[in-house]
């Protein structure tokens, strides 16, 4: 069996587990917001390919480095006496636990991990300097990951931190790369991307194993990616074939309500069982319709209420979503929670009042029907773009599913993105409308314009990728 093994290390309590999960899809060691929390090195498989395997250690947190580096420079022998002294691991707990980190980047590591706090200034963070030290007497390649970087955010801030952390490394020759990676707020690219540096720094003849293993993550994220694109294409597609047939021609402002209730209600079932399976595909959970259910309940306690145009689209841009049966239920005064009403309060993009213009009375051969607009459809494409977004931006150091942050910068970027596309929804559109047979193709031409969508912001986003991200259906 071909092994290579990455040691993920940093200062105490920078979050080592916390991103260590997030890597490794599973909840694995113990998160606290307190010093050594992680006391001994875990071995977790990261990926295998046939017999082959990519391990990734979660090792104890180097701490109190300034002391244990000037007792070692002392010696002789610095690394040789490091890793034979004994320190009692509960009176000494923070030299004990370097001790734990130095022999397992020693005797395992084929490339350290390094993990440091983004938010931080690199002057400021004395300690970095004394295990940078620590690190070169190892001998190791190093690759900083810069952790906390706060929100994702799809253009970077004026003030970079990655700029400033890969300035302050140069000083280091064992420093290889220096890259960002949010436990909280990482996306599945950026792993791709780890992974090809960590491939750039191993010695020739590891690294046609590296390139294997590679190959093989980046086939079961582009699978999640292509999987996500089809589930989203078969929502679209659907949401555009629905319609409600009005039960008389010259039909009543109470029976076009009905429609409109009943075609609302559809999507909002449809767009929780959208949420679901993509938070099923990524490894996630999530309790978004509980929380949405309970905003929504304090935000209108009056029943009865017939909520005004403004208020509704006030409320629209505070919730998010496309709000489906519930909005249709408020706006008409009707206030009634039915199941899965709530599921399209998950980021924003459309809100109240767009989603009552969004309906579109037609005549059909036979008699009048109710169904979504072209515009509405456009603002669900975008809508739906940001909610996968938002799950594939997620790292499980935030324990369940939560929206993404910077949701105005994401929608920006997608609205403008989608807009270089508008002219190809048409096609779909009427594709998923033909009711005569000849057109079966109207989730692949979703599909197409969903996925150009998604490639396209993400490597915006991050231009280094490009060749992680599927062109085309696998």
């Amino acid at each position: 069996m071909s092994t290579v093994t990455l040691s993920l290390i940093s200062h105490t309590n920078v979050g080592k587990t916390t991103l260590a999960r997030t890597l490794l899809r599973r909840d694995v060691g113990e998160v606290l917001d307190q010093a050594h929390v992680t006391e001994v090195s875990e071995a977790h498989e990261l990926i295998a390919a046939g017999d082959e395997r990519l391990m990734l250690w979660d090792t104890p947190g180097l701490g109190d480095s300034a002391r244990l580096v000037q007792r070692v420079k002392k010696e002789g022998n610095p690394l040789g006496w490091l890793l034979h002294q004994v320190w009692d691991r509960t009176r000494d707990r923070a030299l004990y636990s370097s001790q734990e980190a130095v022999r397992n980047i020693q005797s395992d590591a084929d490339v350290v991990l390094y993990l440091v706090n983004a938010s931080e200034d690199p002057g400021d963070a004395g300690y970095v300097v004394h295990e940078l030290e620590l690190l070169g007497w190892i001998g190791k390649p190093v690759i900083v990951i810069l952790n906390q970087m706060g929100e994702a955010t799809p253009s970077p801030a004026a003030d970079d931190p990655i700029a400033h952390w890969e300035e302050a490394m140069r000083a280091w020759p064992i420093v290889r790369h220096v890259l960002p990676l949010d436990a909280f707020t990482r996306c599945w690219v950026q792993e791709g991307l780890l992974l090809e540096r960590v491939a750039d720094v191993l010695p020739e003849g590891q690294r046609p194993v590296m390139q294997r293993l590679i190959a093989e993550w980046q086939r079961r994220g582009r699978e999640t990616f292509e999987q996500s694109v089809h589930r989203i294409a078969q929502y679209l597609a659907r949401a555009a074939a629905d319609h409600e047939r009005l039960a008389e021609e010259q039909a009543g402002r109470a029976e076009k309500r009905r429609a409109m209730r009943a075609l609302a209600m559809r999507l909002d079932q449809a767009t929780a069982d959208l949420m679901a399976a993509m938070l099923d595909l990524h490894g996630l959970s999530g309790r978004f319709q509980e929380e949405a259910r309970a905003r929504l309940e304090e935000d209108f306690r009056m029943p009865g209420e017939v909520v005004s145009s403004g208020r509704a689209a006030i409320w629209g841009a505070a919730m998010g979503g496309a709000a489906g049966g519930i909005v249709t239920d408020i706006v008409t005064g009707g206030l009634s929670f039915g199941a899965g009403a709530i599921a399209g309060a998950v980021l924003g993009a459309m809100g109240a009042a767009g989603l009552l213009r969004g309906y579109q009375m037609a005549l059909g051969a036979d008699q009048p029907t109710v169904r979504w607009s072209q515009d509405f459809l456009r603002d669900l494409v975008q809508q739906s773009a940001l909610r996968y977004l938002a799950v594939a931006h997620f790292g499980r150091g935030r324990g369940e599913w939560r929206e993404i942050g910077n949701a105005a910068l994401w929608t920006q970027l997608v609205e403008g993105t989608l807009a270089l596309r508008a002219d190809r929804l048409p096609s779909c559109i009427w594709a998923a409308r033909d009711d005569s047979g000849f057109v079966t193709d109207a989730d692949a031409r979703f599909a197409d314009l969903v996925r150009g969508l998604l490639r396209e912001v993400l490597c915006t986003v991050y231009p280094q990728a490009v060749n992680i991200l599927p062109t085309r259906p696998r």
